[in-house]
């Protein structure tokens, strides 16, 4: 009998239904009114575009360049007015205006329920593999910890994968449109790595499908698809051209295209010139997962929980039940008479060195799933070929990219091969291709097992004995593993802390604890114990011992947990294979006890303690300090200032850019001249010279009442000067040496390259009487005025770009690269006007291309509406 409308439907608006229960279950805080999420990188970005927020709201759009960060920088990284395309509209409503992050959460099940449907995949099976895709430890802990673009593009990729399943079953029409729409969406979000990613799990794809084609005969449909998903690709990239081509045309001066190296012989890169090509290896696979560490995927506590337990409710620390019974609390209250909850809260405050994999330091494992990975082993042995080889590949290679540096013979082969690959960093992100794919294959496994009335016995039992190999394999690591790895560093600043003496007795402790644990690493950056107690060095290795069981103890309950979750699930399949019980309860079993697995270990890394009162959110982030204050009095509407109080400055500051126009900042893609100005002369101790020929007017420092004070800096050199000297080197490490020992405010270091723009420069000095002044300053244009009686050089204290350009009497003039980062012009003799513009080509012609992709989503939605509306109008003119 055949289904009406509503027995079709239904289904499907029963599994949203379940989609949006769980996601409001899951983030209900988000619905209190005046409540706000404490993202740490969303409170950075705030930082950085707060500058440009003031502008928008004076010139009714984002600039194109800040001066907030780095001493300027391109704006359109940080935030960028784009034409008007229907992605936004369309976003919107597939999120139903819900409050972040319930809006995540229920995006990627969704997006995923969709590529399920496109599978041909039941509704039932399509939820539970849906809210495994959504609530793995991948979404709330990045989601926690501000990664907003990286999570929405994780969202929409499996609907960018329905393009593909759709054009390959000859839906030609509909897969071309779900390509053109998705990719355009996945783009949209901003997180090209993981657009890299989707792309690379397409691409094995389409090569797999297309070798089933090509041996059964059938090429010339396999061939059709292909090219329709290429051409649905170029609309969804052509409606993110301006984001795109900005970004693009942007990376081949930022630190991603390459980094200075002083010492060639020194260097494990591959070397262009004087720079790497791309990002240096040391800092691209900095956040390598480690071999042991890739268990977590099953079992979460495999080297650790991660720095999830630090959240606090005012200034109450919450206990979490991760470290209940802990072995340093009771070390504290036993040995040292810690009173009990302070013992329980240093616990807590060091719960992120219960974490000892091979990364510098993480919020939390990639946790796909006990059950989840479970069906997956049952799927790769119970799936036929169709499926199960392509998502068995970019399973594993997603492990392997993930592991990095510590499987340094395939990934620094692709490092330095494959296309754009050396632009990106974090390894560990790898892994959000396995976690796209497992979920895929949970889902056609369990349609194939209810799909089929005789259930291949000798195949689940094979299944079964795979995965108890893997407990097997995770017990074995549990009694052979070295728990006391730690990070010597580390120590040093936890001793010290304990024992409160003065540094030169931190080495007599050292050589203690290193006879105590010899195989100590120097491969993680932990946080340092904050332990109040007082203590010495045998204290000490007390509470390294203590950490050690503490770790043996979250892997030893990991494994038991999971152990736990796999034999409920393995219990239900085999009642079903034995015709027990019937497939809805079966699937109702699996997947209660699926999403109880992830939703209880979510709920460590996103809780009710991740949400404060929006009223609070910037008197607390975004203090305005006394110094800040003094600052702000200053008229003057163009100098920097250098933050001293914030660790370091020019890693991971965005606050000083709040309401500053800062020397330092928090950008992973800043220009690579200035990054290479930061390695070499800002960073440890800085070059004074540096500092004041970036006129960096105020210095914030710290008091010793530990408050902050402004200090004026009497010797920064302002906007312009003339020079009477030039040293002229040849290429950046003469040039970066050069800055070692030189006076900005009379000589100007120039690379030999730009010798023909500055020629016919005269010396400026005390008795020509030559002067230069800015003004007016605009972040998209800044006016200077000069009067000289000879052609003297300029310098001007604003970071060399090739997207500005220099007008003097409104004629263009070229601008040479002095100081390794700063203008130069030469000035005619006389009084001229001087203006610098802001006038990248490549945002105008993203925006012209993003206008046309746009129109083309519209059509391509129009004429998808149109075949849904058409046959209904049809059919009643015909029943008419």
């Amino acid at each position: 009998m055949k289904k009406t409308l509503w027995q079709q439907v239904m289904p499907h608006l029963v599994s949203i239904a379940i989609f949006l229960v769980v996601a409001l279950f899951f983030a209900k805080p988000a619905l209190e009114s005046g409540v706000v999420m404490k993202q740490g990188d969303v409170t950075n970005w705030e930082g950085m575009v707060h500058q440009s927020n003031i502008w928008k709201e004076t010139h009714g759009r984002w600039p194109l360049w800040t001066p907030a960060m780095y001493a300027g920088m391109p704006a359109y990284q940080i935030a960028m007015d784009g034409p008007w395309t229907p992605l936004g509209v369309i976003d919107l409503v597939l999120k139903l205006g819900l409050p972040k992050p319930i809006n995540m959460f229920f995006l990627a099940s969704i997006c995923f329920y969709f590529l399920c449907i496109c599978l041909r995949i039941r509704p039932w099976v399509a939820v539970i593999a849906g809210l495994a895709f959504a609530y793995s430890t991948t979404f709330p802990i990045y989601i926690t910890a501000g990664h907003d673009t990286q999570m929405l593009a994780l969202a929409y990729a499996p609907a960018g994968l329905a393009g593909v399943i759709l054009l390959f079953d000859k839906k030609y029409i509909s897969g071309f449109i779900v390509t053109a729409l998705f990719t355009g969406l996945q783009i949209a979000a901003g997180h090209q790595q993981i657009t890299y990613y989707m792309f690379m799990v397409m691409g094995l794809m389409v090569l797999f499908f297309l070798v089933q084609h090509i041996r059964a005969g059938n090429a010339v449909p396999a061939l059709k698809a292909i090219g329709l998903l290429a051409v649905g690709c170029i609309i969804g990239i052509m409606v993110n051209a301006v984001t795109l081509l900005t970004v693009y045309d942007y990376s081949k001066e930022s630190k991603r295209n390459g980094q200075l190296v002083m010492d060639k012989q020194n260097a494990n890169e591959v070397v262009s010139g004087n720079k790497t090509t791309g990002l240096s290896k040391e800092y691209a696979f900095q956040w390598s997962y480690g071999w042991q560490e890739s268990l977590s995927l099953m079992f979460p506590g495999a080297q650790g929980y991660g720095s999830h337990g630090a959240e606090r409710d005012g200034e109450q620390f919450i206990y979490p039940k991760l470290t209940e019974n802990s072995h340093v609390a009771k070390f504290l209250t036993e040995k040292l008479n810690v009173p009990e909850e302070q013992a329980s809260n240093i616990a807590l405050q060091q719960s992120g060195s219960l974490y000892w994999g091979d990364q510098p330091f993480t919020a939390g494992p990639v946790y796909l799933g006990a059950i989840v990975c479970m069906l997956f082993i049952f799927a790769m042995v119970y799936l036929d070929d169709k499926h199960k080889w392509w998502i068995l590949t970019a399973a594993v290679l997603g492990v392997f990219m993930a592991l990095g540096k510590h499987f340094p013979g395939f990934n620094y082969f692709l490092f330095d091969h494959l296309p754009f690959y050396n632009k990106l960093r974090v390894p560990t992100l790898a892994l959000e291709m396995t976690g796209l794919v497992i979920p895929i294959a949970l889902a056609l496994g369990l349609e194939k097992l209810t799909a089929n009335t005789a259930i291949d016995m000798k195949k689940l039992q094979l299944a079964a004995l795979i995965t108890g190999a893997i407990f097997v394999i995770a017990a074995a690591m549990y009694f052979t593993s070295d728990y006391s790895v730690e990070n010597k560093k580390r120590t040093v600043a936890m001793t010290q802390l304990m024992s409160g003496g003065p540094r030169a007795n931190m080495q007599a402790s050292m050589d203690s604890i290193n006879a105590a644990y010899p195989a100590e690493q120097d491969n993680h950056i932990y946080e340092n114990f904050l332990y109040m107690a007082k203590g010495d060095a045998a204290t000490a290795k007390g509470l390294l011992t203590a950490l050690r069981e503490d770790r043996q103890s979250a892997f030893g309950a990991t494994i038991l947990r999971s152990l736990i979750f796999v034999l409920l699930a393995m219990a239900a399949i085999y009642l079903f294979a034995i015709k027990k019980i019937n497939a809805v309860i079966m699937l109702a079993a699996v997947g209660l006890l699926s999403t109880i697995d992830l939703l209880t270990m979510d709920s460590n890394y996103l809780n009710s303690f991740n949400f404060g009162s929006k009223d609070n959110y910037e008197a607390s982030e975004f203090p305005l300090t006394p110094a800040d204050q003094a600052i702000l009095k200053d008229k003057d509407p163009n100098f920097r200032v250098l933050n001293t109080t914030v660790g370091d400055p020019f890693a991971g500051d965005s606050r000083t850019s709040y309401y500053h126009k800062s020397i330092g900042g928090y950008h992973p893609a800043r220009l690579g001249i200035y990054d290479d100005l930061m390695q070499y002369q800002l960073s440890g101790s800085p070059n004074l010279n540096v500092i004041n020929m970036l006129n960096t007017k105020y210095v914030i420092q710290q008091t010793q009442q530990g408050g902050a004070v402004a200090a004026p800096n009497p010797n920064a050199l302002g906007n312009v000067w003339f020079v009477k000297n030039v040293k002229l080197v040849n290429g950046p490490i003469e040039e970066m040496k050069a800055l070692n020992s030189f006076n900005p405010a009379e000589t100007a270091v120039v690379d030999n390259k730009f010798n023909s723009q500055i020629a016919g420069w005269q010396p400026a000095d005390s008795s020509s009487g030559a002067t230069i002044k800015q003004t007016a300053f605009d972040f998209e244009n800044v006016k200077y005025e000069s009067n000289s009686n000879a052609p003297h050089l300029a310098v001007f204290s604003e970071i060399f770009y090739k997207d500005w350009h220099a007008y003097i009497d409104g004629k263009e003039a070229p601008i040479a690269k002095a100081d390794y980062v700063l203008r130069t012009l030469l000035i005619p003799a006389g009084k001229h006007a001087i203006e610098f513009r802001f006038e990248p080509k490549m945002y105008n012609t993203g925006s012209t291309i993003t206008s046309i992709g746009g129109w083309i989503i519209m059509l391509l939605l129009l004429t998808f509406i149109g075949q849904l509306v058409w046959p209904m109008i049809n059919k009643k003119k015909t029943v008419a």
